[in-house]
């Protein structure tokens, strides 16, 4: 399994943040569970460790930044990629925005 995140330089900086600041965000989320990031170039990619849980760890950080609108205004795109082809995620939000964000904004 594996997550692909690419965002939208413009609109990181109109809302004030730095496009390192999202992607250090992004990063230490998948970090906190030991996650590895596999992929630091224009995309971010992290991918499983091949434990039990790793498939609901992964979408629960995911389930968190498709709540957060900053997320939301600046990825340009997320894709899970697994044994069945990959899915675009971004697409998919809609369905979760409904519930409430706990996720907070980059740290600057």
């Amino acid at each position: 399994m594996k997550v692909k995140f690419s965002f939208d330089r413009a609109a990181v900086e109109r809302r004030g943040y730095t496009l390192k600041t999202v992607r250090q965000t992004i990063k230490s989320l998948f970090a906190a569970h030991g996650l590895p990031c596999v992929s630091d170039g224009d995309a971010l990619a992290f991918r499983d460790k091949g434990h039990g849980d790793d498939f609901a760890t992964m979408w629960d950080i995911i389930l968190s930044l498709l709540r957060s609108d900053w997320f939301m205004d600046c990825a340009a795109s997320c894709v899970w990629l697994d044994e069945n082809g990959e899915e675009d995620v971004i697409s998919q939000a809609g369905k979760v925005r409904a519930s409430p964000a706990n996720f907070n904004h980059p740290a600057d």
